[in-house]
């Protein structure tokens, strides 16, 4: 992504109010973008590549993040502590960087290592083609990968785990953060 790209996605960021604490969730009556289930394929720094469709039947929370945006380093923080717990009751976990290539995303893990799967998508094809243009961004998608609950800004941890428990009990999360 070059520098003037860079400039407009963050001033994008900035203007549609990324990381506005305590505002509403969207609890979706439909999934995001056109499809009934979030399909998708990418590189993982892992090696390989990996297919949302290898995710079946499991939840699924998918961090979008780039880098360069300070409060996607915060709600990694929130993910990093609830993630062993989140693990044990099934949910899978996935962070997927937006907007720049593989070396630059591959150095800052190396400094900051995520405990679970991180994807690139250097062309944003995934964010563009899912309406995810706020970072960051987290969703929730079921068993059959219909996105369930989705957040713009930082998604408290006391609030994720309140999704995930209500998409467990077959509920669609509602509410405030």
């Amino acid at each position: 992504m070059d520098t003037i790209s860079r400039f407009v996605l963050v001033l994008f960021v900035l203007l549609a109010g990324a990381c506005r604490q305590g505002e509403p969730e969207v609890a979706l009556a439909q999934p995001v973008g056109s499809a009934s289930v979030m399909q998708f394929e990418l590189a993982s720094l892992e090696g390989g590549t990996l297919r949302s469709v290898e995710m079946a039947q499991e939840l699924v929370l998918i961090d979008f993040w780039a880098t360069w945006c300070g409060p996607c380093h915060l709600q990694a923080d929130i993910l990093a502590k609830i993630y062993p717990e989140l693990k044990q009751k099934g949910v899978e976990f996935l962070a997927v960087s937006l907007g720049e290539p593989e070396a630059v995303v591959r150095e800052f893990v190396s400094k900051r290592p995520f405990q679970y799967p991180v994807l690139v998508d250097p062309e944003d094809r995934v964010a563009t083609e899912y309406g995810i243009f706020v970072l960051p961004t987290v969703v929730l998608l079921d068993r059959e990968g219909t996105v369930m609950y989705q957040h713009e800004g930082i998604s408290t941890a006391e609030r994720l785990r309140s999704a995930v428990n209500e998409i467990l009990e077959g509920r669609r999360p509602a509410g405030r953060l």
